[in-house]
């Protein structure tokens, strides 16, 4: 019994494992001012534009920073905050940086921090700081994804809204099209129906986008419930 208990709660695991959406966040670095600094770097599904936007929101909102480089008219490719303070990271002011760049299938971001001029946190140097910010980065990519994927899901669904409004027309109109063509000649009547025809077709289309969208929520929804920043 204990045996298939363990089988039971394996396959169970697998299941969450599979649909759990893992989001890494690894050590890097990244050349900046003609050197390679440390960084923490993770990817996202989501756009740069979406990810700067976020971040920017991110550390206003919760640390009283004001990112620069994102604006309508500039879109540098590292975005700042210089003289910064976050006391779970240091007690010292630091100046933090970071690049969103595009990817084949989304974002990626590198994060790094700095105490004035030329030092940079690292694992090596200031490993606790660094660690601090593996921990600020990982609370800003599970806000961010959860969000992002509700608002993902909120698109879609307006989509299908739209498509399913398109469907009551026309089956509005075949309606109106058969009551006309009992009071109408064969001929009339055959156009009549000859219409409904090519309007059924297009339900069965629009009906199809429909079902696909649906296929792209519930992929969605999984990476939603099973989001896991590492």
């Amino acid at each position: 019994m204990k045996k298939i208990y363990g089988l039971l709660m394996a396959a169970f695991i697998c299941t969450i494992h599979a649909n759990a959406q893992t989001f890494t966040i690894d050590t890097s670095t990244i050349n900046f001012e003609n050197k390679l600094r440390p960084c923490l770097v993770v990817q996202y599904d989501a756009s740069p534009k979406e990810v700067k936007k976020a971040w920017a929101s991110y550390m206003k909102k919760n640390y009283k920073i004001k990112i620069k480089g994102i604006s309508l008219i500039s879109d540098k490719r590292i975005i700042d905050a210089q003289d910064v303070s976050i006391p779970f990271i240091s007690d010292k002011r630091m100046n933090m940086y970071a690049s969103v760049e595009d990817k084949p299938t989304g974002s990626e971001l590198r994060y790094f921090m700095s105490f004035g001029y030329d030092f940079f946190i690292g694992p090596e140097n200031y490993p606790s700081s660094f660690q601090a910010m593996d921990s600020l980065l990982k609370n800003f990519s599970e806000i961010f994804l959860t969000k992002f994927y509700a608002d993902e899901t909120a698109d879609y669904l307006k989509e299908i809204k739209g498509y399913e409004r398109d469907i009551k027309k026309k089956n509005k109109s075949i309606e109106k099209n058969i009551k006309s063509s009992k009071k109408s000649s064969v001929a009339v009547a055959s156009a009549l129906e000859s219409k409904n025809t090519a309007l059924r077709m297009e339900i069965q289309q629009i009906q199809s986008k429909i079902d696909n969208i649906k296929s792209q929520i519930d992929i969605i929804k999984q990476k939603q419930e099973g989001i896991i920043v590492k």
